[in-house]
């Protein structure tokens, strides 16, 4: 079977098809499977509350999370809640540096859409996002949170850079 790979790669990015996976280094695909898999999973049960902290993190080997969350070694970024959004509701992902660690920026959201139990992931730009030993990486519901939104979970899939 032949590899169909992106047309138009962004830096960082990894393919993957069956086992094996690829990451683009700007110029050409370098073989990208002897990176182990890195999860992280949360479950918050209940109604979200504004700007509830969902998930706090802090990593311990060097990540690499792939542009708008795709599959990172075989695992794919996963995110849901039992009782759907009555209106468009934003988990957004934050990274704090070990140098910074009180210090976090935006890198990412989880978009659960009007009646939707599942979530759509993106990263900021679409790039790859990475995290040394010692970042942070977090999660925050929105500062007004839907009504119905409930019993949030997210399993988040990287990949050891």
């Amino acid at each position: 079977m032949a590899l169909d790979f992106p047309a138009s790669p962004t830096t960082g990015q990894i393919f993957t098809s069956g086992a094996a996976s690829w990451r683009f280094d700007s110029v050409k695909w370098v073989a990208h499977g002897t990176a182990a898999r890195y999860v992280v999973a949360c479950f918050v049960p209940g109604v979200l509350t504004a700007s509830q902290l969902l998930l706090e993190h802090r990593v311990s080997k060097a990540i690499e999370i792939p542009a708008n969350f795709s599959v990172a070694v075989g695992h794919a970024s996963q995110a849901r809640g039992t009782v759907a959004a009555t209106a468009s509701t934003t988990i957004v992902v934050r990274k704090a540096t070990s140098g910074a660690p009180g210090t976090f920026s935006d890198v990412g959201t989880i978009v659960f859409a009007a009646a939707a139990v599942t979530g759509t992931f993106t990263t900021s730009g679409g790039a790859a996002v990475a995290f040394a030993v010692g970042d942070t990486l977090a999660l925050v519901a929105p500062a007004t949170p839907d009504a119905t939104f409930a019993n949030f979970a997210a399993t988040l899939a990287a990949a050891e850079s």
